[in-house]
C-alpha cells in the first residue's frame, strides 16, 4: 500500500516535467519558425519584426496604430496615430516605399482596415473603434524570400 501511495506521489510530482512543450517538439509538429525579432521602444511600444528565410532582410514591421500616451501630457487619438505615422516615416522613408499606390478602405461594422500600396511595400492598419487602443499598422515588404509572410 505504502508502495503504490509513493508511485502515485511520484508520478504527480513527475508529470509536469513530461508534459513541457520546447523547442524541438514544436519543430517537428509546426515546422520551422519564422525568423523574428521584438524591439521595445523607449516611449513604450514593441516593434515587431518578421525577416525572410534564410536571410536579415525585414520582410514584416509590425506596431500599434498609436503611440502611447506620455503621462501628463494631453492627446487624442489623432495626433497618437500621426505620431506613429511619423515614427514609420522616419524608420522607413518615403524613398525606401517608392512610389506611392493605390489606398483602399474596408469598413465591417466597428472594425475598419486601410491599405496603401507603394513599389517596395504595403502599409495596412487595422483598427476597432470599440478598441482603438489594439489597433496596429503593419508594413509588409516586397523583397525576395519574403512571398510566405
Amino acid at each position: 500500500m505504502r508502495s503504490k501511495l509513493r508511485l502515485a506521489l511520484f508520478g504527480i510530482c513527475c508529470l509536469p516535467a513530461f508534459a513541457q512543450l520546447d523547442s524541438s517538439t514544436l519543430r517537428a509538429k509546426l515546422g520551422q519558425p519564422l525568423h523574428q525579432e521584438t524591439f521595445r521602444m523607449p516611449t513604450g511600444f514593441d516593434v515587431i519584426v518578421d525577416y525572410g528565410t534564410g536571410t536579415t532582410l525585414v520582410c514584416k514591421l509590425k506596431v500599434p496604430a498609436m503611440m502611447p500616451r506620455v503621462e501628463g501630457k494631453i492627446s487624442n487619438g489623432t495626433d497618437l496615430k500621426q505620431r506613429m505615422y511619423d515614427f514609420l516615416a522616419d524608420l522607413v522613408p518615403a524613398s525606401e516605399r517608392g512610389k506611392g499606390g493605390q489606398t483602399m478602405q474596408f469598413q465591417s461594422g466597428l472594425v475598419s482596415m486601410r491599405t496603401t500600396e507603394y513599389e517596395n511595400v504595403t502599409v495596412s492598419e487595422v483598427q476597432n473603434d470599440a478598441e482603438p487602443e489594439n489597433g496596429t499598422i503593419t508594413i509588409n515588404f516586397k523583397n525576395a524570400g519574403c512571398e510566405t509572410h
